[in-house]
């Protein structure tokens, strides 16, 4: 097989102060300054004639519009077929708005091309510093920062994946994958911020001299836990999940050269076996498009009547009982709904979304997933998958919202509420992930 090269760059896309933040609707005033930057983090991976682009941003969602742009400015300077082009968001509630899909997802035009041609410049660059690389990978559990906002004893997705891209002369970038939510900062903030993600890169970056892209998994049901919702959290969580990183990309460094321990009672020197693994790297992407089916949502009598029938519910159970949960779930579920609704009268017919898979060696491939989905789901297709290891990066290429499990809808709460779809879209995901996840593993 020809040799892989690697390149990575990163580039600042802050907008300017008084945009408005995305991800809370509670939120009244717009942005009042720069806590930190909001930073687009690019790798460029190439192996004969196979390449691949992939793009984290510290935004909240990706748009359409922005990864086609992105597509065909790569394909215009580098040949980079659209399926080998990845550009996804770490879900940053801190991020503006305008530039994903989805509802309240209008497009800011100006902010949208000022992007593109950011994350083009970082692309330019990581083509630029391009160099023979190797692809290690390890991973570890983190669960001590994480945990199912729907119920905390249901599971939810702990690990923490790490790939090294290594040249002879030092790290050429990182990639994290670990699935939360990036909201340990609430509506109360105005401040623009990379949040827990921003922070964790900006960590590694900083010991290992080298781009680190963060990409966000299967965190629908998973909200970050912290002592206070301050920027002091935010930095805390960024500490934790960069520090775990940083001893598996230590650990991984003696693969390869290896690494040994010298046994002085018996004057030898004995071989100690690497964490990780050495990944033979074997480039290839593919891409599919699909169309999730709209729910049909009941008319706004109907949901006035649901929700005084759980708030009734609701005051008559006592607190923390398993009335009060349910009652609670199905009001959250219904008012969540009833707005839902309300948006899905005025919506654009359904339009495709996609699917996408970057096979990076052997065992190893990087799954492209269009929103925000369970753990659940995540692990069933890592179960049907032909690879060892699925890196998940959610919120790429598209911003469809809530795609729920079909049981989600009768245990009530946010996300049934909010997804647009029915039932079946979730198992439509699951299907195109593993279908792409066999193709892409044939030679």
């Amino acid at each position: 097989m020809p040799h892989l090269l690697a390149g990575a760059a990163t580039v600042d896309i802050t907008p300017p102060v008084g945009v408005q933040l995305d991800g809370y609707g509670a939120r009244a005033q717009s942005s009042q300054g720069v806590h930190d930057e909001l930073v687009a983090r690019a790798l460029v991976l190439e192996q004969g004639d196979e390449t691949a682009v992939i793009v984290s941003c510290d935004l909240l969602g990706t748009h359409p519009w922005i990864v086609a742009e992105v597509r065909a400015r790569a394909a215009a300077a580098h040949g980079v077929r659209p399926a080998g082009v990845l550009v996804a968001a770490t879900h940053d509630h801190a991020a503006p708005v305008g530039l994903r899909a989805g509802m309240l997802g209008q497009l800011d035009e100006s902010l949208a091309e000022t992007l593109v041609g950011r994350i083009c410049g970082a692309i330019e660059e990581a083509w630029r510093v391009r160099r023979r690389a190797s692809i290690k990978h390890a991973s570890t559990t983190v669960d001590t920062i994480s945990l199912n906002r729907r119920d905390p004893e249901w599971p939810k997705d702990a690990a923490l994946h790490v790939v090294s891209l290594d040249g002879a002369d030092g790290p050429v970038a990182t990639v994290l994958n670990f699935a939360c939510h990036a909201t340990v900062l609430d509506a109360t903030n105005l401040l623009l911020s990379g949040e827990f993600p921003g922070a964790a890169c900006r960590l590694i970056q900083r010991e290992t001299g080298a781009p680190c892209v963060y990409l966000n998994g299967a965190c629908g049901d998973v909200n970050p836990v912290w002592i206070a919702q301050d920027f002091a959290a935010v930095e805390r969580a960024g500490q934790i999940i960069g520090a775990q990183a940083l001893r598996l990309a230590a650990e991984m460094r003696a693969l390869g050269p290896g690494q040994r321990s010298h046994n002085i009672r018996w004057d030898e020197f004995p071989e100690v076996a690497p964490l990780g693994r050495l990944v033979a790297p074997s480039l290839r992407a593919a891409r599919r498009e699909i169309t999730l089916p709209r729910r049909e949502f009941e008319p706004d009598a109907a949901y006035v009547t649901r929700i005084e029938e759980a708030d009734a519910a609701n005051g008559a159970a006592p607190a923390g009982s398993p009335e009060r949960r349910a009652s609670t779930a199905s009001l959250t579920r219904f008012k969540t709904e009833r707005w839902a609704a309300a948006w899905a009268r005025h919506a654009p017919p359904p339009a495709p979304t996609e699917v996408q898979v970057v096979r990076l060696g052997d065992g190893l491939a990087l799954l492209g997933l269009p929103g925000e989905f369970f753990g659940e789901t995540a692990q069933a297709i890592r179960e049907a998958a032909p690879f060892d290891d699925v890196l998940m990066a959610c919120y790429a290429n598209d911003y469809v919202g809530y795609v729920v499990p079909g049981h989600a809808y009768d245990e009530g709460g946010y996300e049934p509420g909010m997804t647009p779809y029915t039932p079946a879209a979730d198992a439509m995901i699951r299907d195109a992930a593993k279908a792409l996840l066999m193709e892409i593993d044939v030679v």
